[in-house]
Order: C-alpha cells, then structure tokens, then sequence
C-alpha cells in the first residue's frame, strides 16, 4: 500500500509542477485577437464608398449613378450616357462608376467628377471649336481627345486634388484652369 500511495503522491507532485510551469510561461497579456474586419473606406462597397465620395465633388450630381467593382484586367474607371436620349444605350443618361478595392476617396471622387464632366458637355456640344482654341489644341482634334481634356479639366476644377492626369493632353496651369473656369463653367 505504501509504494501506491507514494505514486500517487509522485503523480500528483509532477502534475502540480506541470501546472506551475505551464503558469509561469504563459504571457502575461492576454493573446491578440484575431485579424480586426475591414473598418471604414475599406468595409464599404461600391455604392457606399461613391455615396462616400460625391462628397468631395463641388457640383451636384443629378444623374443616376450606378457604381460596381472593376473587374480583373478592367482599366475603365467609368462611362458616361450624356443626353439627348436615343438609341440603346443613350437611352438613359447616366453615369457609371468601376472601382477598385486600391483606390482611394479622392481617386473616386475624382473619377466621379469626370463622368460629370461628360454628362455637363451631352453628345450634341457644339462648343468644340472654341474648347480647342482655349486649350490650344489643333483644330481637328478628335472628340475621343477633346472631350476627355474638357472632362479631366472638369474634375480637376470641381473634384478633389490628384496626382496625375486622365486625358491625352497635358494639364493646364493653374491659371489656364482659371480662364478656362471662367470661359466655360460659370452659370
């Protein structure tokens, strides 16, 4: 009987020292929780992160816009449906937005102001000739060229500041932008 109690005690013994080595390596804060789910910019879809950024725009936007994700390989960060109405898919002026989860809220903001751009100029303008006398473009710029230069210089003047510039012309000085706000974005 005394060689099974001495075992029991030996036992016993050896899980309490367990015990008090396990206590004494464990940390002494309490572990980090898992990773934290995504907050703010980053926890809002497409909808909620142009919602987001249309504030940041200085002009009203009174065209429905509609905003998704840019799929893979997809480098259009949006189109514009300007009036007048007509056939598919002029059928309804509109703006579309395509994000990427990288961009930021100016980059949107940005991009919305853009599309603004195009929808203030509609597919009938008639001012063209006297936009590339202003920018001092060739007469015969193509429209794809011009109309991208006037958008660009729409949201630079009424979207938030951005580095680069997102047309196929160069980027007007700060004063060019004045003269330009002046000859043609004033009411």
């Amino acid at each position: 009987m005394r060689r099974g109690a001495l075992a029991l005690v030996a036992a016993a013994n050896m899980a309490l020292v367990a015990g008090a080595v396990t206590w004494a390596v464990r940390p002494s804060h309490p572990p980090a929780p898992a990773a934290a789910a995504a907050t703010g910019w980053d926890a809002l879809d497409p909808a909620a992160r142009c919602a987001s950024a249309a504030e940041l725009v200085r002009q009203p936007d009174p065209w429905p816009t509609t905003c998704r994700w840019r799929e893979a390989g997809e480098g259009l960060r949006g189109l514009s449906y300007p009036p007048p109405a007509g056939d598919p898919p002029w059928d309804r002026p509109r703006i579309e937005v395509y994000l990427s989860r990288a961009e930021t809220r100016a980059d949107v903001a940005h991009t919305i102001a853009h599309e603004l751009g195009h929808m203030r100029h509609t597919r009938t303008a008639t001012f063209g000739p006297q936009w590339l006398q202003a920018r001092g473009l060739p007469d015969g710029t193509p429209p794809s060229i011009w109309t991208e230069d006037y958008a660009e210089v729409f949201a630079t003047l009424f979207g938030p500041p951005v580095d680069g510039w997102q047309a196929p012309t160069q980027r007007p000085s700060p004063e060019a932008l004045a003269a330009l706000k002046d000859q043609f974005f004033t009411p």
